[in-house]
């Protein structure tokens, strides 16, 4: 099932396609789909939860153990999120279940075979190219398309590149000519069906509706032509943006107080390093610990240049879970010495 729907959406993407239930689908998913309905037919469900594409990638939005059959909810995985409601992409834990061995993979396809180029000519200086590209985009994830350019033109090693990271303006950002960016991410406020409960929009990046309760409004621009402005492509506000939040708001805190803290280092070994290779920090928000906990017991990837190794989870997966960070501990094990924490408590230990 995740299989199929990592397929899927790399499929859209490529083709610039919408998914539909017909011959274009993959046949991943469609045999993913099948298996869904069979195994819910089997426990006693009076109606076939899969046959629908629409309705089948809605549920999927929820945690399987929510709306699965009975085995779905007994799984270790019960907790896993398999889209993102925000953007339509598959979540770091649908990419996992899918045995695609690193959640950058799909937009390793379709972003970083200009990255990996530019990288690769950077010489000494590819650390500094990979980390201002990343963090451009993730503190500003909308801007005018002349912005884009100015960005573009900036970093020269990928000028031809960076356009291609973006997609124009959809109409549902807009509520009528007004543009509204929420105050958190710099991301648009789109229109919601409830008005009433969001008069003003509602932000679409999931890290930011699960650390802020409310929405809260931020810039606001009068748009006569939506063909002037930009945001990120979905699969990079999905695997940058929304991961990438807690991700710099920890290295803001960290910077603040000590001199020591970089982002991204060595091109992402992890996410923040501190004291050179002393502390190697790598912010994950999964929604399953068993999922993370099974990918960091088969690979620790960049961690394993640090003598100290931390994985950083979001609070708002901790207060749904109390127990996060000890399952995930305890699936990995302790032979290669990680430790998993809050990253408010990240925050706090680290602060000297």
């Amino acid at each position: 099932m995740a299989g199929g729907l990592v397929e899927a959406h790399r499929a859209a993407d490529r083709n610039r396609q919408i998914l539909r239930q017909d011959a274009t689908m993959p046949l991943s998913l469609r045999r993913g789909m099948s298996l869904v309905s069979a195994i819910a037919l089997r426990s006693g469900y009076g109606e076939d939860i899969a046959s629908q594409a629409n309705a089948f990638t809605a549920l999927a939005c929820r945690p399987v153990g929510e709306w699965g059959p009975r085995p779905f909810a007994e799984a270790e995985e019960s907790g896993a999120i398999l889209l993102d409601a925000g953007f339509g992409a598959p979540t770091s834990d649908c990419l996992e279940l899918a045995s695609s061995g690193h959640e950058s993979s799909i937009i390793e396809d379709i972003f970083h075979e200009g990255l990996r180029t530019a990288l690769a000519a950077a010489g000494t200086g590819a650390n500094d190219l990979y980390r201002e590209v990343r963090e451009a985009i993730v503190r500003r994830p909308c801007l005018k398309r002349s912005d884009m350019l100015n960005f573009a033109f900036s970093v020269p090693e990928m000028a031809g590149d960076i356009p291609g990271f973006f997609r124009k303006l959809p109409a549902s950002a807009l509520d009528g000519r007004t543009l509204r960016l929420c105050r958190h991410c710099s991301s648009p406020l789109f229109m919601d069906r409830d008005r009433v409960a969001y008069p003003m929009g509602r932000c679409a990046v999931r890290e930011c509706r699960m650390t802020h309760s409310e929405t809260s409004v931020g810039e606001v621009h009068e748009v006569p032509n939506p063909d002037d402005w930009r945001i990120a492509d979905p699969s990079l506000m999905t695997y940058w943006v929304g991961p990438g939040l807690p991700e710099i708001w920890l290295y803001d805190t960290l910077s603040s107080v000590r001199s020591d803290v970089e982002l991204y280092p060595m091109c992402d070994a992890a996410d923040i390093g501190l004291a050179g290779l002393e502390i190697g920090i790598e912010v994950k928000s999964y929604s399953s610990a068993v999922v993370i906990g099974q990918r960091f017991a088969a690979n620790i990837g960049g961690l394993g240049a640090f003598r100290r190794r931390i994985v950083a989870i979001p609070d708002f997966w901790i207060r749904i879970d109390r127990n996060y960070c000890r399952t995930a501990m305890d699936i990995t094990g302790s032979k290669n010495g990680l430790e998993f924490m809050s990253v408010s408590d990240v925050a706090k230990e680290f602060s000297w």
